[in-house]
């Protein structure tokens, strides 16, 4: 199977150097603070899931440096705010029997790809696990469940889905296909809106939100919200009521997860954009679309915002 990372990152590097020790054809198209690394030394991922060192097949840089195809997959890894700029260069990657698969947080990404390529060219993939990145350097450090992997409606065949998380679950990476993954995304974006901005507003890991008493009432006040804005769109969420999610994000979710700083504060203490506006931003655009309100995760978007903004100022 011939794979070009387009976001060679944290989880794409991940992704596409477990494909590549199992033997597959993969290109890593990224930022060349990492890149350059690994074209020099190899990858290295460590972690949860063991001790590799892996050549990939080819690195690059940039669009034009990628080797001429046709792939078999392309794997967007890129940060929701950059999916728009990616999505115009996607075409010229695609060849005849190309399909892509989208390894995004947050809500939105999926219809801007589908306004450049072809919706039954595109899966999209549900990633659970946390990445802390250094050049060349992946180290995987927290995995709440197997990366979900299935087509919208109009989406990428079935076979097509399965062959794909047959590769990735034999490479090492657990794995699994979901018939519904629009509601599988649905239930990340609901754990990354409860915890990537607190975390971050606050610069703790994951487990000691819930003991602080005014961080754990926000929390509850984002999922009910989003489970809100959710009905009123006629989107199906599981669990299916936001007792129970916050049930399983509580006691699941949270504890698997617990030693997790978020990639958000990596971003902004980087003076980067967040995923901010895809994720709590995201869920008050569904609600206003509603005419209810959506006050707790209002404030959080605001706060992360601001937080950017007084760190790019101190810069």
């Amino acid at each position: 199977m011939r794979v070009l990372v387009f976001g060679a990152g944290a989880i794409g590097s991940v992704l596409g150097g477990f494909l590549a020790e199992a033997g597959h054809d993969v290109t890593l198209l990224g930022r060349a603070w990492h890149l350059d690394v690994v074209q020099r030394d190899g990858l290295r991922v460590s972690g949860l899931w063991g001790e590799h060192h892996i050549r990939p097949t080819a690195v690059a840089t940039a669009v034009e440096q990628t080797p001429p195809g046709p792939y078999d997959w392309v794997f967007v890894c890129v940060k929701a705010h950059q999916t728009a700029a990616a999505a115009l260069e996607l075409p010229r990657l695609l060849g005849p029997s190309t399909n892509v698969c989208a390894f995004q947080n947050g809500l939105g990404n999926y219809e801007t790809l589908s306004a450049h390529i072809p919706r039954e060219r595109i899966a999209l993939g549900r990633v659970i696990f946390g990445v802390e990145l250094t050049p060349g350097h992946a180290r995987v450090t927290v995995c709440a469940d197997d990366v979900v992997i299935g087509a919208p409606p109009g989406g990428a065949g079935e076979p097509v889905v399965r062959r794909l998380v047959e590769a990735l679950r034999t490479s090492g990476i657990p794995c699994r296909a979901a018939p519904d993954i629009l509601t599988v995304l649905w239930s990340k974006v609901l754990y990354n809106c409860a915890l990537n901005g607190l975390a971050t507003l606050f610069d703790v890991p994951y487990g000691r939100l819930p003991e602080l008493p005014g961080a754990r009432r926000l929390m509850e006040a984002v999922v009910r919200e989003a489970y809100q804005a959710a009905a009123a769109g006629g989107i199906r969420l599981e669990p299916s009521t936001a007792t129970a999610c916050l049930e399983w994000l509580f006691t699941r979710l949270i504890p698997d997860t617990a030693a997790h700083r978020p990639s958000m504060l990596r971003d902004i203490e980087a003076g980067k954009p967040t995923e901010i506006d895809a994720l709590n931003g995201a869920v008050v655009r569904l609600a206003d679309a509603h005419g209810i309100p959506a006050a707790a995760n209002a404030l959080v978007t605001r706060l992360v915002h601001a937080k950017e903004q007084f760190v790019r100022a101190g810069r």
